[in-house]
Formats: structure tokens, sequence, C-alpha cells
């Protein structure tokens, strides 16, 4: 319960459910997902340590605000960790691995078609998951996944020009691309390219 409870709160956290800058109540929390206290008090603890909220004694638990450097934070941290990752699946990367991945972004354009923003988050966690398991490094893929859930605001924020999905389309197949070539330097590059498509309207903005 504890961790249907975290999972369950982290999630209305990151797609922004539950606003940046309002304060909740655990009681009311408990009552709306049904999930009894105590797995609720758990849950908040251990988002307080993800730095989502803050809780603040006599007032409630505070959701986080984020500013356009700790997103800046975030994409940092992420790039030479995602261009050590491809270029490590560039070398050990198997052909079915390979196969998996396209098969994977072919998804991409009947989403783009619908806009279907939750779809295409969940297959851009996907593909980046694809690659940090084709890396064949646990401790790469173990840290990509936990700054990975942080970067799910980034579908959620409204920032200005935001790489389109069909930029983001690009993008992955061109990582893609150069894994396949097995072009380890191209890859990083392409990565690198990739998130600086958001790093760079934070840059502008802060």
């Amino acid at each position: 319960m504890a961790e249907e409870a975290y999972r369950t709160l982290k999630w209305k956290i990151l797609s922004m459910e539950l606003a940046p800058g309002s304060f909740l109540n655990e009681l009311e929390l408990t009552v709306a997902t049904g999930l009894g206290r105590t797995p609720v008090h758990q849950a908040l603890h251990r988002l307080q340590f993800d730095g989502l909220v803050e809780i603040r004694p006599r007032k409630g638990v505070l959701v986080r605000n984020w500013s356009p450097q700790q997103i800046r934070h975030l994409i940092e941290a992420r790039k030479p960790l995602e261009a050590a990752i491809v270029r490590l699946a560039a070398e050990r990367a198997t052909d079915a691995e390979i196969d998996a991945a396209r098969r994977l972004l072919a998804t991409g354009p009947r989403l783009i078609a619908k806009s279907d923003r939750d779809g295409l988050l969940q297959l851009d966690q996907a593909f980046h998951r694809a690659l940090a398991t084709a890396s064949r490094n646990p401790v790469l893929a173990e840290v990509l996944e936990s700054l990975h859930q942080r970067s799910t605001l980034l579908w959620f924020i409204p920032i200005a020009d935001r790489p389109e999905y069909e930029v983001v389309q690009s993008q992955h197949e061109a990582i893609l691309a150069a894994i396949r070539a097995r072009d380890s330097a191209a890859a990083a590059a392409a990565m690198e390219a990739h998130l600086d498509g958001f790093l760079q309207p934070t840059t502008r903005r802060g």
C-alpha cells in the first residue's frame, strides 16, 4: 500500500494534477486516494526526500514549485549520463535491441497525430529506458530512472519554445540511427542535442 500511495501521489505531482505551490492535507489525500493514512504519510516523507514536496509542521505539505533554474539543473544532470549511456549502447546493443527500439519509435507518428501527450510521455520513457538497458550498465540505468521520473514534469510545464513532438521524434530517430551505425560519438552528440532542446528555453527564461 505504501508503494502504491507513493507512485500515485508522485504521478499527481509530476503531472501537475496537484499544482505547484499548493498545500496538501494528509487526511484529504487519504480520503481521495483511498489508500489509508499510514501509507499516505510514508509516501509524503519519501516525496520530500525526492524534493517534490516540503513538509511544514502545523501548515501541511507544500508541493514545490519548479523554477527554470531547477529544470536546467535537471537537464544538465541528464546530459553527461545519457551521453555515456548511448555511447555504450552503440558498442553493446544487440541487433534485436536496436530493432525493438525502432519498433517503439514507429508508434510515434500515430501518437503525434492524436496529440497524445500521455502516450508520447510513455514512449519517451520507454525509449530512453531501452537505451539504458542496451548500455549493459545497471548503475547508469538506475540513476537515469530516478532522473527520468523527475523529468516527467517537462511534459506538463508550459515552456516557451519547447521542442514540438515532431522534433523530439526526429531527435530520437537520429540517436537510434547513430547507435545502429555503431557510432558512439554521433550517438552522444545526438543525445546532447536532444536534451539541449529542453535546456535552451529555460536558459533564456532564467
